[in-house]
């Protein structure tokens, strides 16, 4: 695996946390491109400044971020790693503790993939470029990740002005993880 170049991002999913992490990666100088199954959801996002559409021809991205529902996350990332989408990995799932057992039950490849969460204070109302600002993200490095992966995901939270928390695998992190509709 290639250390990742710093502004080469693939966000797949538009919604509030995919949008605000692109706007802040495109905040800081690298540039990204964006999927979304909703045309509408990525648009949205095109247009607030988030990144460009991701292009049928476009090179493997340095780090893909998957910022889909917790349902979607696997299938997802299975999807982009057997089309080579990028060379490292991650999500922002609050779904952490289990979710590499899933991703290895379906034949994801593990060694480039860092389960990843920021954790927010509250539910954000919409996308915004400080959004991680001073948060905790929570990454949860498995004995098989290449330290590539973990360095392009490093790069990430950092990127966001968030600070790394690392959690073992099976565990929880100490701050909860506000769920979609509650507050």
């Amino acid at each position: 695996m290639t250390s990742p170049a710093p502004h080469d991002v693939t966000v797949i999913g538009c919604g509030t946390l995919g949008t605000s992490l692109a706007l802040a990666l495109t905040r800081a100088g690298r540039s990204v491109a964006l999927a979304d199954r909703d045309p509408h959801a990525l648009a949205r996002a095109v247009f607030r400044g988030a990144g460009t559409e991701l292009a049928p021809d476009s090179p493997p991205a340095g780090l893909v971020v998957v910022a889909t529902p917790t349902a979607a996350v696997i299938d997802t990332l299975y999807e982009a790693q057997t089309t080579g989408l990028g060379r490292a990995y991650t999500d922002l799932t609050a779904g952490n503790h289990g979710i590499w057992d899933e991703a290895r039950l379906r034949g994801c490849d593990l060694r480039g993939y860092v389960p990843g969460r920021p954790r927010l204070a509250a539910r954000p109302a919409g996308p915004s470029a400080g959004l991680f600002a001073g948060r905790p993200w929570t990454v949860c490095p498995y004995p098989l990740v290449e330290p590539d992966a973990l360095d392009a995901v490093d790069l990430l939270v950092r990127t966001c002005g968030a600070h790394r928390d690392d959690v073992p695998p099976g565990t929880r992190p100490s701050t909860p993880i506000p769920e979609r509709g509650r507050r």
